[in-house]
């Protein structure tokens, strides 16, 4: 089994293999699981390190001496302790950095990353420390020969990108490359992701590809012929397709997840059981950079998704913590009625951690139940006060608005929000069923009839729920529309 490598977070020169086949060494920018005693230590006293504790994103030392019952107690405090302030779902996904690219630097908020690629002959230096010297950069010749074309390689790197776009808040934009000398920043002459490959010689033998953390996040493929051998063309390239998702998913922030099962993309080593990023991974996306419909967090900014009439899905939405609030609009006709329900998406138990050197170890963890869905319309007439609001079932069940009268022509809005306090991602989807109903029924009941003449006449002159054709005011027009349809 072949191993994905990363390296370098911003700003830093060093390098370091996360997964070399069994034998992990600590990567500048994560968790070490057995960190050098620091200089300021007393003389004899070496650590003894609990250096992952399942879900926790922190280790701890101990003096040689503790006995394992006393290390095992407080590991379990603070275990607990995460639990009471995270939430049952834990850590899950493990992130680093995320982009901070024209103001968007908040957790959760869109971003726009610019990918190209160098021409070859651009020196690569030894990043890893090979002791192989530099090389030219061949990803162009290597494209060609492995696929047809650079313009085939290419399209192959524009899926991967794609469905990171629609999994995620990032939108990608490929533009031409200055071939200024490697490790330079992005800027208006190259991409703030750069893609090149060298072979990484037989010292390099397993390591698939490398990749920088953000504010970098450019990418080096082993062109070595024995690692370029084994990109099968298999469902359409599963394989190659795999590693640059993978590689990438280090470019956006993401670090690797353990245990090893051939479930997530993050996981540290290549696997073609399943296509690009999975749950986790797509939890670990939205997480740092929102769901494909943000920036939706007021009304003002509400995605358009939902029909005036008829049925509307949307899937892959989330809240990228407990203070996300999704909001959408859909224009409404009086008189009609909406059903609409909120699901959470999830599993009810899977397994997932920081990286280890055995990498068989995680937390279980409750994604369907990360965050309590909060279900609310607004008609836009008033988006202070919810017209109706559901928050009536346990945390990873539905909530559902059933047959609501929409007593007012305009547009409307579906709001969703958690009544959780945890800081961790939480999928679902949004249904929307609209139902004609009669113009001129006001109070909803299926008749028009003096009920609703009551409320028509009481709105004489002012817009509101009797404006039935929506021009602002309730006037005679309004009141002819009403008795066209009494009964």
């Amino acid at each position: 089994m072949q191993h994905l490598a990363l390296a370098r977070t911003a700003g830093t020169a060093g390098l370091s293999l996360l997964a070399f086949l069994g034998c992990v060494t600590a990567a500048i920018g994560l968790r070490p699981e057995a960190a050098p005693a620091p200089a300021r230590m007393a003389i004899g006293l070496e650590p003894r390190c609990v250096g992952e504790l399942p879900g926790v994103p922190l280790s701890l030392c101990f003096t040689p001496d503790t006995p394992a019952t006393r290390v095992q107690e407080i590991s379990d405090k603070l275990i607990a302790k995460w639990y009471a302030e995270n939430g049952a779902d834990g850590s899950a996904y493990e992130l680093t950095t995320r982009w901070n690219l024209n103001g968007s630097s908040a957790q959760g908020t869109p971003v726009t990353i610019r990918w190209s690629m160098p021409a070859d002959g651009l020196s690569i230096p030894d990043e890893l420390g090979f002791g192989i010297g530099a090389a030219a950069n061949n990803l162009n010749a290597t494209f060609t020969t492995k696929f047809g074309s650079v313009e085939a390689g290419k399209a192959l790197l524009r899926q991967v990108f794609q469905r990171w776009s629609d999994l995620t808040g990032i939108t990608y934009v490929e533009v031409t490359d200055d071939n200024a000398t490697w490790g330079t920043a992005g800027g208006a002459t190259r991409g703030d992701v750069r893609i090149v490959g060298r072979s990484l010689g037989t010292a390099g033998a397993g390591t698939l590809a490398y990749n920088f953390f953000p504010q970098s996040g450019d990418m080096v493929i082993n062109t070595r012929s024995n690692e370029v051998g084994a990109w099968t063309a298999a469902n359409n390239n599963r394989y190659f397709r795999n590693i640059i998702a993978h590689e990438h998913g280090h470019g956006m922030g993401l670090l690797h997840v353990c245990p090893t099962s051939q479930t997530k993309l993050m996981e540290p080593f290549i696997s073609t059981n399943f296509d690009g990023p999975q749950h986790d991974d797509i939890r670990a996306g939205q997480r740092q950079y929102g769901d494909n419909y943000e920036p939706n967090d007021s009304s003002g900014t509400a995605t358009a998704g939902l029909a005036g009439s008829g049925t509307s899905n949307l899937y892959g939405a989330s809240l990228d913590d407990f203070s996300d609030i999704d909001w959408y609009s859909f224009p409404a006709t009086v008189g009609s009625k909406i059903s609409v329900t909120v699901t959470p998406v999830g599993f009810a138990s899977y397994q997932a951690g920081p990286q280890t050197s055995a990498c068989n170890t995680g937390t279980f963890l409750n994604s369907l139940a990360a965050q309590d869905l909060v279900l609310q319309v607004y008609a836009g007439t008033n988006l202070s006060t919810p017209v109706t609001s559901r928050n009536v079932a346990a945390a990873g069940s539905a909530e559902s608005i059933v047959d609501l009268p929409l007593t007012g022509t305009g547009t409307w809005y579906v709001r969703v929000s958690s009544a959780s306090v945890a800081g961790v991602s939480q999928l679902y989807t949004l249904t929307s069923v609209v139902t004609a109903g009669r113009v001129g029924d006001l109070n909803g009941n299926g008749l028009v009839d003096g009920a609703d003449l009551s409320i028509l006449l009481a709105s004489w002159g002012a817009a509101g729920v009797a404006d039935l054709d929506g021009n602002g005011t309730t006037n005679g027009a309004d009141l002819s529309l009403l008795l066209g349809n009494w009964g």
